[in-house]
């Protein structure tokens, strides 16, 4: 019962992690189609540089980002070697990716000349640090 809960939850997570990323490319597609999306995205672009995504800002944000990724990565060592389940070793790998690929993300030229470019840095944040609040609670319900 306790596992039917976890996976229903888990593909519920995942779904929300999937639109969030397609929201992103949509709304990166219309800024070339729509001139309202692309005046809105442009000015906030603007907003968000001056402030949380300022380049000292993300230079902090990137380090930050592959400090996470180092750290699960010692997770899922030590997962590896405790022989911990399938699902485990899955979402901690996740974790990983994820964590390096925002940092690829917050530092690669194709992000950056997008327009929506603080979008995509806000999104794969927030599936980052929804993959660790899983990964957190996984630990509380002892699914492994």
């Amino acid at each position: 019962m306790k596992n039917k809960i976890i996976k229903s939850i888990y593909i519920f997570i995942a779904f929300i992690q999937v639109v969030l990323i397609t929201a992103v490319f949509i709304i990166d597609n219309l800024t070339s189609k729509k001139a309202g999306v692309n005046h809105h995205i442009y000015y906030r672009r603007h907003q968000f540089e001056q402030n949380i995504y300022s380049i000292n800002n993300l230079l902090w944000q990137n380090i930050l980002a592959v400090v996470l990724g180092i750290i699960f990565l010692i997770f899922l060592i030590f997962a590896i070697k405790y022989r911990k389940s399938l699902f485990v070793k899955i979402q901690l790998s996740i974790t990983v990716v994820l964590s390096f690929l925002l940092s690829g993300i917050i530092s690669s030229q194709f992000f950056i000349d997008k327009l929506a470019y603080p979008y995509f840095i806000m999104v794969f944040q927030l599936i980052l640090i929804i993959q660790i609040l899983f990964i957190i609670v996984m630990g509380f319900v002892k699914i492994y």
